[in-house]
């Protein structure tokens, strides 16, 4: 490619192209790298995209949400939507206060909010429950607290000689393979982030017993990233306020893979189940799916 670009045979538009090939899974469209706000009312829930993710993947489910009533952020993450580079720069404590940040500007429009996250989003969602008791509920997508002591012994060792980590594009856990073109991820994920992932997940494991609220934790049984059995981990450290439900079919990105609606209405039914109990919060009409901003 050098040999092109000095022969001026690559030009400008040519070149983003290919640093967006280089750097995303599938190239984003517009939006796509941005954080996104739906429908309306005093009920609010924040969705949290996964490591190295982008909002898109939760983007279905805050329509959903949306369309009985709710007001949803569909969050955006320190160092995501950005390049490999920026994220390598992020900690895992700026993750959370970004998480965190998005969830106050939430709380200052709704009386009442939840929160749900996709793989590290769930983690994420995890820790918000455990540090601010005023979230009503949460629920979560093939959340991690745990990779094994094998695997984490990889990232930790693999980080002192290894920069880059380069997901294998052609191993998919999905049961519908074609979702995966839906997603918008690094093509390259830096290994000391990997490292920062490990201290996040361990974090949230500790902090289960401090959750309180109704918790609804969903798992794939395909899922080649997140070992299933996170959620009965979840579950057990949570106690009799978390529920845990598994699905056969379904791979990590539970929210585009072939269960999405069936994932997608146990979720609404679980805040509004909570929402409708609650005298201050409104419960969810018709809605609207239009973003707000």
């Amino acid at each position: 490619m050098a040999s092109r670009i000095m022969a001026g045979k690559v030009s400008i538009g040519s070149m983003a192209r290919l640093n967006q090939v280089e750097t995303w899974s599938y190239p984003p469209g517009p939006g796509d790298l941005e954080a996104f706000d739906l429908g309306s009312g005093d009920v609010g829930v924040l969705l949290i995209h996964g490591f190295c993710g982008t909002p898109p993947e939760v983007r279905d489910l805050g329509e959903h949400l949306a369309e009985r009533g709710f007001r949803v952020h569909g969050a955006l993450l320190a160092g995501h939507g950005t390049t490999p580079e920026e994220l390598e720069r992020t900690r895992w404590s700026d993750w959370l206060a970004s998480a965190q940040t998005q969830l106050d500007d939430l709380k200052r429009e709704c009386r009442m909010v939840f929160c749900a996250g996709q793989s590290m989003g769930g983690t994420l969602s995890l820790l918000l429950a455990a540090r601010n008791p005023d979230i009503a509920g949460i629920a979560t997508l093939a959340a991690l607290v745990s990779l094994g002591r094998f695997t984490e012994t990889q990232i930790i060792l693999g980080s002192r000689v290894i920069r880059w980590h380069y997901p294998d594009r052609s191993s998919v856990d999905l049961w519908n393979r074609d979702a995966v073109q839906r997603l918008r991820s690094y093509n390259r994920r830096s290994m000391r982030s990997h490292v920062d992932l490990v201290q996040l997940y361990r974090l949230a494991r500790r902090s289960l017993p401090d959750i309180r609220q109704p918790a609804l934790i969903l798992h794939g049984k395909r899922d080649g990233t997140v070992p299933h059995g996170n959620a009965a981990i979840i579950a057990s450290g949570i106690g009799p306020n978390a529920t845990a439900r598994y699905f056969d079919r379904s791979g990590h990105a539970m929210s585009i893979d072939v269960d999405a609606p069936e994932v997608q209405d146990l979720i609404t039914e679980h805040f509004l189940a909570i929402a409708g109990a609650h005298p201050s919060a409104a419960h969810s009409g018709t809605g609207t799916a239009a973003g707000r901003t």
